[in-house]
């Protein structure tokens, strides 16, 4: 079995056992970019989003995008694989607005989007073959626009991108 394949799996099986504990995180105070609450940057990784488009990419149980929606007044589109994750974020924050849930794959879902001002992973690419969603992102966000994601969960933060 591919590792895509597993990863998807083990994160459907995690998103079920979350949603039968009925549990949603809470909204965070600012990003969180490392294990550790606290330590590292927030949301100004990304530079002036206010009023933009942003992609959370393997949004989970949405918190992240909440927290962005109402803190920085951004629209965000969380884009998560696991039907189960989805299902955790629509449940707990389809009533926030300017945020909308997609369960999708991101390469594929960015092939058919407008692209998007900014983007980030907190703790997802990993889990993503970087021959199908750099392309994908690369193409899926406008010309400059940055992209943050930790370099396995320890706050490591990309800059924008250049085509």
């Amino acid at each position: 079995m591919p590792a895509e394949d597993t990863n998807t799996r083990a994160w459907q099986i995690y998103g079920q056992r979350q949603l039968a504990r009925s549990y949603t995180p809470p909204i965070p105070d600012q990003l969180g970019w490392t294990p550790w609450e606290g330590i590292g940057p927030g949301a100004e990784v990304l530079g002036d989003i206010a009023g933009r488009r942003v992609l959370d990419i393997g949004s989970g149980a949405g918190h992240h995008a909440v927290h962005l929606v109402q803190a920085h007044g951004v629209r965000v589109t969380g884009i998560e694989l696991s039907p189960t994750q989805h299902e955790r974020a629509v449940s707990a924050h389809a009533d926030v607005d300017g945020l909308e849930f997609v369960q999708a794959d991101v390469a594929k879902y960015l092939a058919g989007a407008e692209p998007f001002d900014a983007a980030y992973a907190i703790g997802t690419l990993a889990f993503i073959d970087p021959h199908r969603s750099l392309p994908a992102l690369r193409d899926g966000l406008r010309p400059g626009a940055p992209i943050s994601f930790p370099y396995f969960g320890f706050g490591e933060q990309m800059g924008s991108h250049q085509r």
